[in-house]
């Protein structure tokens, strides 16, 4: 079974958008965007010094340069999560297991196809009321 791979669409906080293939990893804790698919580079919190990650590939590294808070669709459901920022990313968007635990983002393989299932909704009365 392949990693699954779906159209999500990006928002910043200026309200920018871009649609990319989001790869969903439960492999990786981070959830990592390339820095040409952020939407507005005006969101992004650059580092002074770059950060840099491990990959799966024996020592490859993986630059991050900055960190950006994003409004992520998939399909219906809309989701928030801080993403670092990477120009050497070989994808245009991870979504890592720290995204898919808070937001319950489970992956379902039946009889050869996988399916991702979006537990939680920024609209949902349990996200947005605060006691």
């Amino acid at each position: 079974m392949g990693k699954p791979v779906l159209k999500v669409t990006l928002t910043t906080a200026d309200q920018k958008a871009r649609t990319v293939p989001g790869l969903f990893d439960t492999g990786s804790f981070y959830t990592i965007v390339r820095s040409d698919c952020v939407p507005s580079g005006n969101a992004v919190a650059a580092y002074k010094t770059a950060h840099t990650l491990g990959t799966a590939k024996r020592r490859a590294k993986v630059r991050v340069v900055g960190d950006v808070v994003l409004v992520i669709r998939i399909g219906r459901k809309i989701i928030r999560s801080p993403a670092f920022v990477s120009p050497d990313l070989q994808r245009e968007f991870i979504i890592g297991a720290e995204t898919m635990q808070a937001w319950d983002i489970t992956i379902r393989n039946r009889n050869g196809k996988t399916k991702v299932i979006v537990g939680r909704d920024m609209r949902d009365p349990e996200v947005t009321e605060v006691d």
